[in-house]
């Protein structure tokens, strides 16, 4: 069976647009250089201890698990799978993109060196010691909590799960919350870009809190904003009601207070 891998190659390595027809042909593949791209074919599984030194797609296809020891060097393409977990050992260096897939779990420790994409997965639960170099999507997942050790560098997108606190000392780009159940926001959180709170039921921000970007708050049921706070960007206020802004308030960019018909404006 071709779909197999079995069989043995004359090099230990071959380049992405050859690896097609070895497969076919029942070469087993170790390493590639280049993409790899086997999306839409009728394979079903990878050999142990494949190195991917490109891109890897695998949208469309009928594998439903990953190997051991599998290291992919550029992004790795999921889309469209039957994978509901992977292995402990994966090594990722580009984006890893679980659109349209049934993935449950996440292995203990696995490093991501560019964007995580989950949004819309059944995922309930994020494992501990994730690190994701670049933006971690969990829109519209089931997610109700996040780990204490999460490392993001780049943007955290939250918007429409059911995720009520963070956790301390989180630090991120961009923190997309929109339609979340989040009610509060911890003390030491940094937030790089914008911050999203639009139509969550949060009825006050931490003291002290700066926001690289813009500040979303149209919506929610804050009612006072803290002393100290400092938005480098602009601060969106409508349809909330507060009914006055702090003395210390430091605002970089526009102040919007559109219908917000309790605010004292004198």
């Amino acid at each position: 069976n071709p779909d197999e891998l079995i069989g043995y190659t004359d090099r230990d390595w071959v380049f992405g647009d050859e690896v097609e027809k070895l497969i076919l042909q029942g070469k087993e593949v170790t390493k590639v250089i280049g993409d790899l791209d086997l999306g839409g074919t009728q394979i079903t599984a990878l050999p142990d201890n494949l190195t991917v030194q490109g891109a890897l797609y695998l949208s469309g296809t009928k594998i439903t698990s990953l190997p051991d020891n599998l290291k992919v060097s550029g992004n790795l393409y999921l889309g469209g799978t039957q994978i509901t977990a992977l292995p402990d050992n994966l090594k990722v260096g580009g984006n890893l993109s679980f659109y349209d897939t049934p993935i449950t779990a996440l292995p203990d420790n696995l490093k991501v060196g560019g964007n995580l994409y989950l949004d819309g997965t059944p995922i309930t639960a994020l494992p501990d010691n994730l690190t994701v170099h670049g933006t971690l999507d969990l829109s519209g997942t089931k997610i109700t909590s996040l780990p204490d050790n999460l490392k993001v560098s780049g943007n955290l997108y939250l918007d429409d799960t059911p995720i009520t606190a963070l956790p301390d000392n989180l630090t991120v780009g961009t923190l997309g919350l929109k339609r979340t159940q989040i009610t509060a926001l911890p003390d030491n959180l940094t937030v790089h870009g914008t911050l999203n709170l639009n139509d969550t039921p949060i009825t006050a921000l931490p003291d002290n809190l700066t926001v690289q970007g813009d500040l979303y708050l149209s919506g929610t049921a804050i009612t006072a904003l803290p002393d100290n706070l400092t938005v480098h960007g602009a601060l969106y206020l409508g349809g909330t009601q507060i009914t006055a802004l702090p003395d210390n308030l430091k605002v970089g960019g526009n102040l919007w207070i559109n219908s917000t018909p309790n605010l004292d404006t004198n």
